[in-house]
């Protein structure tokens, strides 16, 4: 168990370095993904809300209104 545990701990090192070096050598790209990444989680958490409010009203407040 211990010896699984220095592999994690020295694989979270090793990918924080990776990611370091990485957004020093390409900046924009990890901006971009971030920016996307903000935006799909944005999108997704607004379509929870929706789904949450359409199935914690009651049936006649459903009915579309035209």
């Amino acid at each position: 168990m211990g010896k699984g545990l220095c592999v994690m701990i020295a694989g979270i090192f090793v990918g924080a370095v990776g990611l370091e070096i990485f957004r020093r050598t390409c900046p924009r790209a990890l901006d971009n993904l971030y920016a996307k990444v903000r935006e799909t989680t944005s999108e997704a958490a607004e379509a929870f809300k929706v789904g949450y409010e359409r199935v914690t009203r009651p049936e006649e407040v459903l009915e579309p209104s035209v």
